[in-house]
């Protein structure tokens, strides 16, 4: 069935080439493939014989952000294409003027002191709450960020943090852009900044920022080098390579990241944690559909969590003000965690329509960001549509995981990145300084 809907979601981008192995559909319905293989093996140990209704529920959602997609690319080419926002970008291809050509040295050092000062504070911020051993300190931050005991990161280490991650993004576009078209200027200076946005993404225990920029870092490659082609949009073998070698080495190291972070990981043997994280969303997500209790009020919503919570504080409104209501499940002495796919919340909100209601959405929100992202320049401009969808696909790889979209797209988190872009990439075009 999966494999069927692989080939049902190139059809919307068959014209891309190699690009539409990074159309949102392709990238939706791989995300589910890994979990689906792995749950093989805990088929009796998680008694994982999944419901009628859950499984109708997964290939409802694919098959319609499938659809939604499709329908999404024919009226982006023949209605959208005559709105202004949506024409395609106009920009010359001058062999000699690639992006990096156009950036002084002493921006990417300034952002580079700016990393290093984000880090630095965000360890002392550790320290100075939580005691001397890094490892420790992440971890109690990490355990306490939600409960009542909570310390908040000082507002200006926060603000740092947000510049630095969402430069990182752009950062690296510029590095992968030098090694594609062959400029080394900025290129260590680069480097060490990608490093460093990296290192800061799991400073504060969490493993997603850090991941998501080197998705991010997987998605500009490719399509640079597709770009740089002459149109030919193909991917030479050992760029293939590349890629898999980088994935093998994230799943490969995953528990020792976590060692790294603080999370105890001895309770549990390789094969069992990968699959925690793989597999069992699907168990969680059948064991929530298998209750019947589903279908909450929009205030209520599991869906929109942070932005119902974050209205409900603005507007003064605290009832809408809601706990996140995903237990944490434990099935044969196995902690399942607390992530069902994105399809828990969406079911969680309106049963099998609110499946199809958000997916459309969101698959219509993606592939507008995809037609963006394929038309961008890839060479001499630094396209932010292309930024976006390189940090989108985290979001939609991670669909097999939990709601990513509307967490991080739906929220004020989202909005400050946003402007982080926009800041970042009017400091690199447009200040100058005459010396």
């Amino acid at each position: 069935m999966l494999t069927l809907l692989f080939v049902m979601g190139i059809l919307p981008s068959k014209e891309n080439g190699v690009l539409k192995l990074l159309s949102p559909q392709i990238i939706f319905v791989v995300s589910f493939i890994p979990g689906v293989i792995y749950a093989f093996w805990y088929v009796d140990k998680w008694d994982l014989n999944l419901s009628k209704m859950t499984l109708v529920t997964i290939i409802t959602g694919l098959v319609v952000f499938i659809l939604v997609s499709y329908i999404t690319n024919i009226l982006y080419k023949y209605v959208f294409s005559k709105i202004k926002f949506f024409l395609p970008p106009k920009y010359t291809c001058n062999k000699n003027n690639d992006i990096n050509s156009r950036i002084d040295r002493w921006k990417i050092i300034v952002l580079l002191v700016l990393q290093l000062i984000s880090l630095i504070l965000t360890v002392v911020f550790l320290f100075r709450t939580y005691g001397f051993n890094l490892s420790s300190s992440i971890f109690m931050y990490r355990s306490s960020s939600t409960g009542e005991d909570a310390v908040a990161l000082p507002s200006m280490v926060k603000l740092l943090r947000r510049i630095a991650l969402s430069s990182g993004y752009i950062i690296t576009y510029l590095y992968l852009n030098g090694i594609v078209y062959k400029n080394k200027k900025n290129r260590l200076l680069e480097l060490i900044c990608i490093l460093l946005a990296i290192l800061n993404g799991f400073m504060l225990g969490g493993r997603g920022d850090g991941i998501q920029i080197i998705i991010a870092a997987i998605v500009q490659y490719i399509a640079l080098k597709v770009y740089s082609s002459n149109q030919k949009r193909i991917l030479p073998v050992k760029d293939v390579l590349k890629v898999i070698i980088i994935l093998a080495i994230i799943v490969a190291s995953f528990t020792q990241l976590g060692e790294l972070l603080g999370r105890e990981m001895d309770f549990l043997n390789y094969n069992d944690y990968i699959a925690v994280y793989l597999s069992a969303e699907l168990k969680n997500l059948d064991i929530f559909i298998s209750s019947g209790s589903y279908g909450h009020p929009i205030s209520k919503s599991l869906t929109l969590y942070s932005i119902i919570n974050s209205l409900g504080g603005i507007l003064h409104q605290p009832q809408w003000i809601h706990d996140f209501d995903i237990p944490f499940r434990y099935y044969g002495g196995y902690a399942l965690g607390n992530v069902g796919t994105i399809f828990y919340p969406f079911f969680y909100d309106g049963g099998l329509m609110g499946v199809i209601i958000y997916t459309s959405f969101m698959a219509f929100f993606c592939q507008i960001g995809y037609m963006k992202f394929v038309e961008a320049d890839k060479k001499s401009q630094l396209n932010l549509m292309f930024i976006f969808y390189s940090y989108l696909a985290y979001i939609i790889v991670f669909s097999f995981f939990s709601n990513k979209f509307y967490e991080m797209i739906f929220n004020t988190s989202f909005i400050w990145c946003v402007v982080s872009w926009v800041l970042v990439k009017y400091f690199l075009m447009r200040i100058q300084v005459k010396v």
